[in-house]
């Protein structure tokens, strides 16, 4: 059974570096006038209501955007597309909503771009819904929610007539087969559809279970796959067991600099002491003792 909510983790320090990132994908991918056709596989509700209880019970955004809301008058170019849009979702100037990667897409793409936003947990995909029909996007894209597996939606819909796509893929990872899923998808993905940029967020927990994901990728020879890694010196709250943030791109519209800059843009504003790193997955080698992949 699906328990997840994410409203209980909204705006927290991963959203914050999967989201700021995410804005400049989109804006690079928006370079050039050839449609898009963007995927969200675990859409989530797609937009999130700060004030509701259940982001009050852990308000782990105090970690995240709230640090960065003051700031967004005179954020630095690597933070000011993904602050656009925060702020466009609060005119008043009061931070009461934060966007989920799907309405952050929604905002971002154009009226000649597709987006397929999937959800499976059926009370999340209500609120899914009620956010792609409402807002404020100037061009709004052409949006088909769907209830059901995103991996296999993505899957099954690729290679898509647009010729150019977007895959972001941010599982709870609450299913520990959500780790063998994730990498079997995404390789059956870029069979169909070689050009295709995947984006994707993983935990990092104490058990590890983001290496094993990422040595399968290395092991099946993906390339051209650059990754941003946020750790926490200490978790912020008791209940918090994520000491880290990571994001893989591959294909990335953009060469390495812009996810330097971006890391660091976001390390630097975080209330809590925090580490930020970017590599090349390229680049890693496999422990032979443990199977591994060395970072």
């Amino acid at each position: 059974m699906l328990s997840y909510q994410h409203i209980y983790h909204a705006a927290n320090f991963a959203d914050v570096q999967k989201h700021a990132l995410l804005a400049q994908v989109l804006k690079s991918l928006a370079v050039k006038p050839a449609p898009l056709c963007a995927f969200d596989t675990h859409a989530g509700r797609g937009l999130y209501a700060l004030e509701d209880t259940e982001a009050q019970k852990n308000r782990e955004f105090d970690n995240g955007i709230t640090a960065l809301w003051p700031l967004r008058a005179e954020a630095p170019p690597a933070l000011r597309p993904y602050l656009d849009v925060v702020s466009a979702l609060n005119p008043d100037g009061t931070l009461s909503f934060y966007p989920g990667s799907a309405m952050l897409c929604r905002q971002m793409l154009r009226a000649a771009d597709r987006l397929i936003a999937t959800e499976r947990h059926p009370g999340e995909f209500g609120h899914l819904q009620q956010a792609m029909a409402k807002g404020a996007a100037s061009a709004k894209p052409r949006i088909q929610t769907l209830l059901g597996d995103g991996l296999k939606t993505l899957v099954d819909t690729l290679p898509v007539t647009e010729r150019r796509a977007l895959a972001v893929i941010d599982p709870s990872y609450e299913m520990k087969t959500d780790y063998a899923d994730v990498p079997k998808a995404i390789l059956r993905a870029l069979k169909k559809m070689p050009q295709l940029c995947v984006f994707l967020w993983y935990p990092m927990l104490g058990a590890g279970g983001h290496r094993l994901m990422l040595t399968e990728l290395v092991k099946s020879g993906v390339r051209d796959a650059l990754v941003s890694e946020i750790r926490l010196d200490a978790p912020p709250q008791e209940h918090f067991r994520m000491t880290g943030s990571g994001i893989l791109i591959i294909n990335p519209p953009w060469p390495e600099a812009v996810m330097n800059d971006v890391t660091q843009a976001v390390t630097s504003r975080l209330p809590a002491k925090a580490f930020g790193d970017v590599f090349w997955l390229d680049n890693c080698r496999i422990n032979p003792d443990t199977g591994l992949i060395v970072i």
